[in-house]
């Protein structure tokens, strides 16, 4: 089947639309406290609202969501076992001081690797996370070249990471726009979601407990807030507070990444700032039906239909956008491509309802939706009697067809010449026999 572009890009006015980080950048946002954040649609990815987001600063724990998502990416491909025992290296602890976050681990300790990923996930432990590193780098530096790797390729292009646990270091750097880009990401797996999902995990195996430091989780800490979840909590001197999480109310799904709250503030910390970003999203963001699946964008002429010329296209799902309130999006650009079978750019009976039968692009202020499938409206049942007639017709436009007639044609038209002179000298014959015995 050809793909044709047979309708152009034209300009409508709809409620049909989508708004971009520059026409949300633009509006009044939360008030903040936060160096840098990111508020983003999680399920989508579109950012609704941004503040130094490109700008490089120290990521601190949250290093941590891509050393467990390559871990879980490791544990998806079959390399490593949840139950695998992983004995922790004296290499492994050679960064690792006492002021620093950690389980206690020690040099020749063995712990199962699920365990050592809820340690990382839940309490940001830095010995856990250089342990999961070396067992599935080899070294600590092969896996911080793979976490610098698998960061550009999800979009993290600001990114540079120096280890696998989030100490400061001088070149240890990254955004807050890739971190969400590296967070939007793995919180779409889920073994990822499983390692934060819990506010306390019990590893008998060593007699431990790993309490979550996500207070925002915990029904009974006065920081809690309904609907949200994960993702990676920590504070450093010398990078402040910061959060990364998500949160879902009713049916918006939101991404939150907040950084460098500065310390010493009164009653504002990471979670604080969280809070707000998200009753203010909350309280102005709404969900907008752009596009409604019963929409007819267009008819498509169809040959061969039972009294029937042509069928209409509509979108195989509503398109929705979250759009902030007061929004009154216009001039919206469409372009509509139909899968043809014909040169002539036209479908062929019969046609079943749903069947996918182009896509649709939408376009405003510079965000794309799409590709969305365009399916058919109604059924289109083939007509026989023009089936036949069109069969007939194609058959007798074949050219080794219209070669074969010709060259029978010219036999009969030879039969018959030569059927005729025959008989001609039958007669001579028999007229020259009865003038001798005459």
């Amino acid at each position: 089947m050809k793909k044709r572009h047979i309708f152009t890009v034209f300009i409508i006015c709809l409620l049909i639309a989508s708004l971009t980080l520059s026409a949300l950048a633009a509006t009044t946002g939360p008030t903040q406290q936060a160096h840098a954040l990111v508020l983003a649609n999680a399920e989508t990815g579109d950012i609704i609202y941004a503040q130094n987001e490109h700008q490089r600063i120290h990521p601190a724990a949250t290093t941590q969501i891509m050393t467990a998502l390559l871990a879980v990416e490791a544990l998806d491909r079959g390399d490593v076992n949840i139950h695998d025992l992983v004995t922790t290296s004296v290499a492994a602890l050679s960064d690792i001081s006492p002021a620093t976050i950690n389980i206690g681990l020690v040099a020749g300790e063995s712990m199962r690797f699920e365990a050592l990923l809820h340690a990382i996930m839940l309490e940001s432990a830095y010995d856990a996370a250089n342990v999961v590193a070396e067992h599935l780098g080899g070294t600590i530096e092969n896996f911080v070249q793979l976490m610098n790797e698998r960061a550009y390729e999800l979009g993290a292009q600001n990114t540079t990471f120096t280890n696998p646990h989030g100490l400061a270091a001088e070149h240890h750097l990254s955004t807050a726009y890739d971190l969400f880009r590296i967070t939007q990401y793995a919180v779409q797996n889920p073994r990822f979601v499983a390692l934060y999902s819990e506010l306390v995990r019990h590893e008998p195996a060593s007699s431990r407990t790993f309490i979550s430091n996500n207070r925002m989780m915990d029904p009974t800490a006065p920081e809690f807030y309904e609907g949200l979840s994960g993702v990676k909590a920590d504070f450093t001197s010398a990078a402040g507070w910061s959060f990364i999480s998500t949160a879902t109310r009713e049916d918006v799904s939101l991404l939150a990444v907040v950084m460098g709250v500065p310390p010493g503030l009164d009653g504002v910390n990471h979670f604080s700032e969280t809070a707000a970003i998200y009753d203010w999203a909350f309280e102005n963001l709404y969900f907008v039906e752009l596009l409604p699946e019963t929409a007819e964008i267009t008819r498509v002429p169809v040959s061969l239909g039972d009294g029937v010329d042509s069928v209409g296209l509509r979108p195989r799902d509503p398109i929705v956008a979250l759009l902030l309130r007061g929004t009154d999006p216009q001039n919206v650009q469409i372009a509509c491509t139909v899968f043809s079978e014909t040169e002539d750019s036209s479908l062929t009976a019969p046609i079943h309802q749903g069947t996918v039968l182009g896509e649709i692009t939408l376009s405003y202020l510079g965000r794309t939706y799409g590709p969305i499938p365009l399916v058919a409206a109604e059924n289109v049942t083939l007509s026989r009697g023009a089936f036949m007639r069109n069969e007939l017709s194609n058959t007798l436009g074949s050219f080794w067809v219209l070669l074969v007639i010709v060259v029978l044609v010219l036999l009969l038209i030879l039969y018959i010449v030569y059927a005729v002179m025959h008989s001609m000298k039958k007669k001579r014959r028999r007229r020259e026999r009865l003038n001798r015995t005459s």
